[in-house]
């Protein structure tokens, strides 16, 4: 959970690749996000700021026939209404790379100063008062984190008391774990794949650090 800052957000028209080149416009402010998620004319999709409830991102490399020939940036935005807004745009050859990395990397800054911080502030003020949090296949309890898992076509589930837990962070995905067993106690959680794992990696960090 990071300070407020005074900051502008984002308005830029995106081509999604060398195909699907039609400018979409993306505009993400403190009070709304809008893009032109579809094909046709007036299609663009806005979703409040009080509507926003989960976002997932990464990258999805296209293989050409022997090696990797280009990057695809995606972000999914979940709404409480179970509509998505797809953001997407692909590099190929490394043309633009540096351009659409740093387009990546201003709308998940946005996105998270504007929605998802408060989105993590607000769990984590109900979980100091005693409520349980469920983010994806996680729960957070006052006594542990409850990871849910299947596994021979069950479910199962992994306790990781707070006083054990350890987490790490890695490019691609979220890591929790007991820092006593961590080759038998653990589980991953994929950013691109999962929802809201940025918000779970948020809360459990912040959780520890006022424990300590």
């Amino acid at each position: 959970m990071s300070p407020r800052e005074e900051v502008p957000g984002i308005n830029v028209y995106i081509q999604r690749g060398p195909i699907d080149r039609k400018k979409r416009l993306l505009l993400i402010t403190p009070d709304f996000i809008q893009f032109d998620d579809k094909n046709g004319p007036a299609l663009s999709v806005r979703f409040k700021k009080n509507e926003i409830r989960e976002y997932r991102f990464g990258i999805n490399w296209i293989k050409g026939f022997e090696f990797t020939i280009g990057r695809e940036y995606v972000v999914f935005i979940r709404s409480s209404f179970d509509r998505t807004i797809k953001i997407s745009f692909k590099t190929f050859y490394g043309v633009r790379k540096k351009e659409y990395h740093k387009l990546s990397n201003d709308i998940l800054t946005f996105l998270w100063l504007f929605f998802f911080d408060d989105i993590t502030t607000k769990h984590y003020q109900a979980f100091q008062k005693g409520e349980d949090i469920s983010i994806g296949r996680a729960i957070l309890t006052k006594e542990a984190v409850i990871i849910k898992e299947r596994a021979l076509l069950k479910e199962k589930q992994t306790v990781i008391p707070w006083e054990q837990l350890a987490i790490k962070d890695y490019y691609t995905y979220l890591a929790i774990f007991s820092a006593v067993d961590a080759s038998n106690t653990y589980a991953t959680f994929s950013y691109l794949k999962e929802w809201n794992t940025g918000v779970l990696f948020s809360l459990v960090s912040t959780i520890l650090k006022n424990r300590e």
